[in-house]
């Protein structure tokens, strides 16, 4: 599940496995290419960038749908879980082709994709209601929980991944659960959204299927609303992208230490969590954080990677984002 919040849940961070130092809230380093939601979601899911000045700006700015595979090239979570036999999907409120967010969880696992258009079709959501961009978070928990008890049900093993919304800028949206907490919206929106994950958690923690259930809580991206940040007075502060493993076996558990790290070790991370044994503990440009092997950001400051990943590359160009041969 990847949820856009700029601070995340403390207690569930800090009570689990999020790779701090001495109680001290860490995360991941947004790297260039995985700075908005398409290219975080493919960061975190192959651990591989995508270079935009390779790039038409309708590749992240438009809606379409491709019958080519987005990122042909890449080797994603869901493509290792498709092969495993995993039942998969994929649920946003807001339109699933924008971006060609859609064709990417189709081509990489053959997700079923549930977004604001497919609601409406399967009767979820009233015709015609529409707020924010689409259907609210409040909606996306509820139509969540009853996909997650189906795909229960069904005695196969099963990934869904839900991508929430209400904390993305300008002030985010304000939902009848919100409340007057603080003086800002987005700061009574951030809270409101702290409180439905944390729900939610506890939702899926009663559940029978709990105990062999790995659930990973992420944010995309870094907020995009620089003035909310200034008038925080966060300005010189690295932020990082919130990330948090609920429920990994328990030897993994027991390896957890400070790490520093960016959105791309998510991928070999999440998939370590499930008990998947990575040789060289390397995926993509990734590293499994359960591991001893250095990040890249471990290694490297983020200047420099930020540079060499913004270089022009025939490798990526014909082996990630179109799959040709040399």
């Amino acid at each position: 599940m990847w949820l856009e919040l700029t601070y995340g849940n403390y207690g569930l961070s800090l009570e689990n496995i999020s790779f701090s130092d001495d109680g001290i809230l860490n995360g991941g380093v947004v790297l260039e290419g995985s700075t908005y939601t398409m290219g975080a979601l493919v960061a975190q899911t192959s651990g591989v960038t995508i270079n935009t000045r390779l790039l038409h700006p309708s590749f992240v700015n438009e809606t379409y749908e491709s019958d080519y595979n987005i990122m042909p090239g890449a080797w994603t979570l869901g493509d290792v879980l498709h092969q495993q036999g995993y039942n998969q999907e994929f649920m946003c409120g807001s339109d699933g082709k924008f971006a060609g967010r859609a064709s990417y969880f189709k081509g990489h696992g053959n997700y079923n994709v549930i977004d604001y258009y497919n609601a409406i079709e399967q009767g979820r959501i009233p015709e015609g209601y529409y707020v924010w961009w689409g259907f609210e978070d409040e909606k996306l928990f509820s139509l969540a929980k009853e996909d997650i008890l189906r795909m229960a049900s069904e005695n196969v093993p099963f990934n869904f991944s839900m991508l929430t919304v209400d904390t993305h800028f300008t002030d985010g949206y304000y939902c009848e659960l919100c409340e007057n907490e603080y003086a800002s919206q987005y700061s009574n929106v951030i809270s409101c959204s702290d409180r439905q994950v944390a729900d939610f958690i506890i939702w899926v923690q009663q559940q029978d299927f709990y105990e062999n259930t790995t659930i990973v809580l992420a944010g995309d991206h870094l907020t995009m609303d620089s003035e909310y940040m200034s008038n925080m007075g966060v300005d010189n502060y690295l932020r990082k992208t919130y990330f948090t493993i609920i429920n990994p076996p328990s030897k993994l558990a027991e390896k957890e230490q400070p790490r520093q790290y960016t959105t791309c070790d998510f991928y070999p991370t999440t998939l370590a969590a499930l008990g998947v044994n990575i040789e060289g503990n390397r995926l993509g440009l990734g590293v499994n954080l359960f591991s001893d092997v250095p990040t890249l950001l471990e290694e490297f400051d983020q200047k420099y990677l930020n540079g060499e990943l913004l270089k022009s590359s025939n490798l990526y160009t014909k082996k990630l984002l179109y799959n040709n041969n040399p």
